[in-house]
């Protein structure tokens, strides 16, 4: 005898869509041979290493372009250099030269 619970319908499913998120390009750093990406965040004044998320990209030629990628975080700087203590003093120089434009066009 067939049991009526085999042909019974599964339940449906639910079907969650995320929602989609949009990124735009912000601008490019251009990161010499040897050195890293750091970032700095302004309110926490905290100075970390950035790991890029490597993609490669194949043309309409069959050519592949590598491209890395850093999503952005809120109320941070990136700075490419060869350590953190040089990336450290270029955000302390940027920081005084924009501090001296103020002062002078009051």
């Amino acid at each position: 005898m067939l049991d009526p619970q085999l042909h019974q319908s599964k339940p449906e499913q639910e079907i969650r869509v995320q929602a989609q998120k949009e990124y735009k390009l912000l601008g490019r750093i251009k990161i010499n041979r040897g050195h890293s990406l750091f970032a700095f965040n302004v309110k926490t004044a905290t100075l970390k290493k950035v790991e890029l998320k490597k993609d490669v990209v194949l043309t309409t030629k069959g050519d592949k372009i590598k491209r890395s990628k850093v999503f952005q975080e809120p109320d941070t700087i990136y700075i490419a250099a060869l350590n953190a203590k040089n990336a450290l003093k270029r955000i302390i120089k940027h920081y005084n030269n924009s501090k001296n434009q103020n002062h002078e066009k009051v």
